[in-house]
């Protein structure tokens, strides 16, 4: 349920970290799955039914699903041609019969697309070996024992990114990870933790250095998970909301904000030297509170910088 939660908060989706999108895809999309049941030609059936209700959403036509709207038209038709025998074709007749004329896609409607994609979902499994031609063929397994035996079939094909990535997920819990993800400021000893981890446990320095540039760790790990949204409310949330700024200078903040959820840091002359940055006059867009800006930037690079002892 911890994700469930985490994502369902809309602010969560602004800006998704590299570590986000696989946590998504690892834990959020079976559940979309789930309700996607049935053969995988029924699922087929469903998406090309999503396409044109989508196009429908959006557009107010189908102008744009016609290739999806044609083969739905020619699936209901082979159906009642060459399926017709089948009780259970039988009994879905009309809605067929529906889909395939005319009539329906002069003036379709989601609701009624949607009826239909229900009702004759099931019906796709008698779609199986249509148009094939099947052949059995009998070919004896010879086994031979390898003379080359190694210790172990295991082998780890993930890049060194995809390593971290992954070990970002599982440790999400960790008392450093959670510092760099809640903008809360690291030590030393959280320093040589992650040198722990990135340059011995899932590699080495050297393969780190040739999948990234960034030297300060903690600013590698930020730009793969991102920044805690609770955070940015709790630190910035006088900026981005009520009338303390206007609607510019809300929208120029974030923006800093983001910048660090994608590259794990900013600093003062990033303002001056990096787009979108230099693009702005800051002193004419924020006067006299320009300070506030210098502040954002601060919190956010400061808390990834380890005093050493």
């Amino acid at each position: 349920m911890q994700y469930v939660d985490k994502y369902y908060d809309q602010d969560t989706w602004v800006s998704l970290s590299p570590v986000m999108v696989k946590e998504a895809k690892r834990h959020i999309s079976p559940l979309l799955d789930s309700g996607l049941s049935g053969d995988f030609l029924a699922v087929a059936f469903d998406i090309r039914m999503y396409y044109v209700e989508y196009d429908l959403l959006k557009t107010g036509s189908i102008a744009n699903s016609t290739i999806h709207v044609k083969t739905l038209r020619k699936i209901a038709q082979y159906l009642i041609n060459e399926k017709a025998s089948i009780p259970q074709v039988k009994n879905k007749a009309e809605d067929l019969k529906r889909l395939m004329g005319e009539e329906l896609w002069a003036y379709p409607t989601v609701e009624e697309l949607e009826n239909l994609r229900i009702s004759l979902r099931d019906l796709m499994q008698y779609l199986k070996g249509s148009g094939r031609k099947q052949y059995d063929i009998d070919i004896p397994d010879v086994i031979d024992e390898a003379e080359y035996q190694p210790e172990s079939t295991s082998i780890d094909i993930r890049t060194y990114r995809e390593k971290v990535i992954d070990y970002l997920i599982e440790h999400s819990d960790s008392p450093v990870i959670k510092k760099i993800y809640n903008l809360e400021p690291i030590n030393g000893d959280d320093l040589h933790e992650l040198e722990n981890v990135l340059w011995h446990e899932l590699g080495s320095q050297e393969e780190y250095s040739k999948t990234t540039d960034i030297d300060n760790l903690a600013v590698f790990v930020r730009s793969l998970i991102g920044l805690s949204q609770e955070a940015v409310n709790e630190k910035f949330g006088e900026y981005l909301n009520g009338n303390t700024f206007n609607s510019q200078q809300q929208e120029f903040i974030m923006t800093i904000i983001n910048y660090v959820r994608e590259n794990g840091d900013i600093e003062l002359e990033d303002m001056v030297n990096k787009e979108p940055f230099n693009n702005y006059d800051l002193s004419e867009m924020f006067g006299v509170d320009l300070a506030v800006v210098v502040r954002v930037v601060n919190l956010l690079h400061d808390s990834v910088v380890a005093e050493v002892a």
